[in-house]
């Protein structure tokens, strides 16, 4: 009698999970893949408006930086005196000027990027601007700038299984 009540239930149960379509497989909750963004790839040179600006005490500096990136290729947005010294170089530019920033900041040892609402990309040279960076440097930053900007294979299956 007792190995009729156990058949039972446990057929009971099996019969009442087929009714519920619980088959005892665990649904999978599906998150979807987010792709990593890249940085855009630098800018040409040519294709570079940029505003030169001196934010240090020493005379000319801007029109001497301006005439050098000038030579590299660059168009001049305008050469000036910033109202205030700065203590360090920065390549200012606006959102949607990341690209030529970056083009920009290659050509100089150590400029900060920032965003902001400038109307061309700006350059800012402050207190702590030696020169240039050589040619061999650029070439190297503008390498690591590309690299990055390069897409990586993606960490995401492929929907075509």
């Amino acid at each position: 009698m007792l190995l009729v009540v156990v058949a039972l239930a446990v057929g009971g149960w099996f019969g009442w999970q087929a009714l519920r379509g619980d088959d005892g497989a665990r649904i999978a909750t599906v998150r979807p893949c987010v792709q990593p963004s890249h940085p855009p790839a630098p800018a040409a040179s040519g294709d570079v408006h940029v505003r030169v600006l001196n934010a240090t005490k020493r005379d000319g500096l801007a029109h001497q930086v301006a005439l050098q990136l000038r030579a590299r290729g660059f168009r001049l947005a305008g050469v000036g005196n910033n109202p205030r010294v700065q203590p360090t170089t920065s390549v200012q530019y606006s959102g949607t000027a990341l690209a030529a920033a970056e083009a920009v900041a290659e050509q100089l040892p150590a400029a900060q990027l920032q965003a902001g609402s400038v109307k061309a990309v700006t350059l800012v040279i402050g207190r702590d601007f030696r020169r240039l960076a050589s040619k061999q440097q650029a070439a190297r930053a503008r390498a690591v700038d590309t690299g990055r900007a390069s897409p990586t294979p993606s960490p995401c299956p492929s929907a075509a299984t």
